[in-house]
């Protein structure tokens, strides 16, 4: 008798990575771009954020000094587009200092973290961080 329906394949897990030359380590591929971070980069800006999460979880202050503005570290956060693959650094804050337009009570925001020639950089500015022991 003949079996009409064929098994399912399965699935591999991280099997996208094979289509993504930033992770295709035996290519060898180098970027044209050089704005783009390579797997090293990506990793320790992870373990930053992890690390800045890890402080604010345990109770320290966590603050950055990025364009003379000084923010209160809420979270950091890292997400990857499903449909674009485009990776996103950020840190969710509070600004504690600087020009703030409106006295609201709700001053938090994302300060996206991008990466250039110079390294990692916030709004177009080198990072600074403070913690604060209580």
């Amino acid at each position: 008798m003949h079996n009409k329906n064929p098994k399912p394949e399965r699935y591999e897990p991280q099997s996208w990575r094979a289509d993504d030359p930033w992770f295709d380590e035996d290519a060898g591929f180098v970027p044209n771009n050089s704005s783009h971070p390579d797997i090293r980069e990506q990793i320790s800006v992870l373990e930053l954020l992890g690390r800045i999460n890890y402080k604010i979880i345990k109770g320290s202050k966590v603050y950055i000094q990025t364009g003379g503005v000084v923010y209160k570290t809420l979270y950091g956060g890292y997400w990857r587009s499903v449909f674009t693959g485009v990776e996103h650094y950020l840190f969710h804050c509070e600004q504690v200092s600087g020009c703030v337009w409106a006295k609201d009570s709700e001053t938090a925001i994302d300060l996206p973290i991008t990466y250039s020639k110079e390294g990692w950089t916030a709004n177009g500015h080198s990072l600074s961080f403070m913690l604060s022991r209580d």
